[in-house]
């Protein structure tokens, strides 16, 4: 399996650059994890739409799934021009009901409600997900294959449940979108220096953080990460990692 970023940002992208957008890659076979906003753009500066053989959304907010709203139309062309004849399978929550709306009226994108515990074969992958605690319904996904296992947190409020779903991860995707100064009793997403923390509770052999706050200072984020988990990396756009 590989691993390829288009988007690391999060609620909003830097300029030039993407919020969530990811693809896991094996045996020919791509699949989208998240579609934020400039993702499609950055996607199709490398691929064409036909290239997508499956979407996998961890939840529903515009920085993970806003360019969905737009793929609608490249796939009715794509549709037109010949270059797909069928629909593109879609994973998602199926909460909030107006946003998954849009994705399942949509004829082209064939959704598949998540719930917590769920498990599929996607191609020659096993993927399973986890629910996690956040404003809206997201989920943690688990990708296996050959010996070799990728997971990614979605965005996440600090919880317990994480660290066990990402046990022994060959590569754990995890989001770190607050600097220490910034956590509150009410925050919907995990620290950096949490990250790390629940980085090696799962004994994640390597670990990339993402969700990158646009207007932090990278270096201050991984600082902070590191103080726990010491090899982390944060993720860069446009790079492949093999998982």
């Amino acid at each position: 399996m590989k691993l390829t970023c288009f988007g690391r940002y999060g609620p909003y992208p830097k300029g030039g650059s993407a919020t969530s957008c990811y693809m896991i890659s094996h045996d020919g076979k791509n699949v989208l994890i998240e579609l934020g906003c400039g993702g499609l753009s950055k996607f199709l500066a490398q691929y064409t739409v036909a290239d997508i053989d499956a979407i996998v959304l961890s939840h529903l907010h515009a920085d993970h799934m806003g360019d969905m709203l737009t793929l609608r139309y490249a796939l009715k062309v794509a549709q037109i021009n010949g270059s797909i004849t069928k629909g593109v399978p879609v994973y998602c929550p199926d909460k909030p009901k107006t946003e998954a709306g849009m994705l399942a009226a949509d004829p082209l994108m064939d959704t598949v409600p998540l719930c917590d515990g769920y498990r599929c074969k996607i191609f020659n992958m096993d993927v399973s997900f986890a629910h996690m605690p956040h404003p809206y319904e997201s989920f943690a996904m688990r990708f296996s294959a050959d010996d070799k296992t990728f997971v990614y947190s979605g965005d996440v409020m600090d919880n317990d449940r994480l660290a066990v779903f990402a046990k022994d991860a060959d590569l754990f995707l995890m989001e770190a979108a607050l600097q220490q100064k910034d956590v509150h009793s009410k925050s919907a997403h995990l620290s950096a220096v949490r990250a790390g923390e629940i980085g090696m509770q799962a004994n994640a052999k390597r670990m990339l953080i993402t969700h990158l706050f646009p207007e932090y200072d990278e270096r201050d984020v991984i600082s902070e990460v590191r103080q726990h988990y010491k090899e982390a990396r944060m993720i860069e756009e446009n790079k492949t990692y093999e998982v």
